[in-house]
């Protein structure tokens, strides 16, 4: 039956996947997941029909393989195997956007029409959060990304590749400016979506990068100004950004306390399970069975599900996975901010490179998950592992080298 199909070529057609992908991640994730299960479709076939697999960058899968095989270990060990090994394969799915884009966008005005296809989505999504907060009266925007915490996480990821396109001469200047407009939009959404995590994190990336790129500190300093005083300036006729700003210092803000007491239990649960932890996706079961204190006021129950994760990344993975998930969870994104570091000090003649694009993006959402537990929600996986895929691909593609020559067959 395979053979009778017609011939297809993998690379245009994957191409059009991650078009695919880049217009639909930040809106829907139903449509994603068709467009990652055709692309998946794809590639199965086309391996059954030429008998060996697309040539996959070897050093990305190896470190993807390490980790994996370390969460089967700890699913293995968990309270309850089977919920904790659905997980971990549910887990996988969410890094086929870093493969699709890392391998299959090989040109130019590919590479080109994916970031077109992102613009236009995170137009979209900003002026369903712009509409939500001043024409709905939504006390937070959250735009087409279920949560407000999910939409800050977005906004974290749009703006420095928003940026990345404005200093693309590839693109005609009318998606430059066109990308202008929507950066200024996605730092009115950051505002609105009222994610104090984010705004935290959006500032210490503007540090990071004003770290990092000295011939731009001087001109950063003036814009981050500029925006500083009109947030300000914003804030004193806003009553709810107001009161969004007084949470940061008051102790008696039921978020704050609820934070605190979970990641308090968290590290309870990572000292009494501290190598294997209590496995993947148990954290609703230790922490609303066992571990919540008695001063919790969320938990499940009287109408309310309980907490799910402990708003924190790093707790999180050390409180379901001890100290071997903890190591797996740091070894992954350190090999990236590794990767993405040493691709940002090569291409140092680009005013906005893909490389500090993309550390700045990985910067902004570990940073939010000291506060908020982001790196494990479906949607905001996939639309950074879509983003960082596409920038690293962008790298031999801008310089204007053979894309395949530090490839191997897999």
């Amino acid at each position: 039956m395979i053979k009778a199909l017609p011939k297809i070529s993998l690379d245009s057609t994957m191409y059009w996947v991650v078009l695919l992908l880049a217009l639909t991640v930040p809106l829907s994730t139903a449509a994603a997941s068709i467009a990652v299960g055709l692309g998946t479709l794809f590639i199965i076939v086309w391996s059954v029909r030429h008998k060996k697999l697309p040539p996959f960058d070897v050093n990305i899968l190896e470190v993807l393989a390490v980790y994996f095989v370390l969460q089967f270990f700890i699913a293995l060990m968990s309270w309850e195997p089977m919920i904790s090994l659905r997980e971990v394969v549910g887990e996988v799915h969410r890094f086929f956007p870093l493969i699709f884009a890392l391998t299959f966008i090989k040109r130019r005005e590919q590479l080109c029409g994916v970031l077109i296809a992102s613009l236009v989505a995170f137009l979209i999504n900003d002026a369903v959060g712009i509409y939500q907060y001043f024409v709905a009266g939504e006390p937070r925007a959250y735009g087409l990304n279920h949560t407000p915490t999910f939409f800050g996480s977005f906004m974290l990821m749009q703006i420095p590749l928003l940026i990345f396109i404005t200093q693309l001469e590839s693109l005609p200047t009318l998606w430059r400016r066109l990308a202008v407009f929507v950066a200024g939009l996605s730092l009115i959404c950051l505002v609105l979506s009222m994610t104090r995590g984010s705004w935290l994190a959006f500032i210490v990336v503007v540090l990071i990068f004003v770290a990092l790129e000295k011939k731009y500190r001087r001109l950063t300093a003036k814009i981050f100004a500029g925006l500083a005083i009109l947030f300000l300036i914003v804030a004193l006729f806003s009553p709810k950004i107001q009161d969004r700003l007084s949470t940061f210092t008051n102790t008696n803000f039921q978020s704050n306390t609820e934070r605190v007491l979970m990641w308090k239990s968290a590290g309870e649960i990572f000292y009494d399970y501290p190598i294997y932890g209590v496995g993947q996706k148990m954290f609703f079961n230790a922490y609303n069975g066992y571990y919540i204190t008695h001063e919790a006021r969320e938990r499940s129950g009287k109408g309310m599900r309980g907490h799910t994760h402990p708003h924190n990344n790093l707790l999180h993975r050390a409180s379901e996975g001890g100290l071997i998930g903890l190591a797996a969870f740091i070894g992954l994104y350190v090999y990236f901010f590794w990767k993405f570091f040493n691709q940002f000090k090569r291409e140092k003649n680009f005013a906005f490179g893909a490389g500090i694009t993309a550390l700045l993006i990985l910067a902004g959402l570990q940073l939010e998950g000291l506060t908020d537990t982001n790196m494990n929600q479906v949607p905001i996986m996939r639309e950074f592992w879509l983003l960082a895929g596409t920038l690293l691909a962008a790298e031999n593609i801008l310089r204007g080298e053979p894309f395949d020559d530090r490839r191997k067959n897999f």
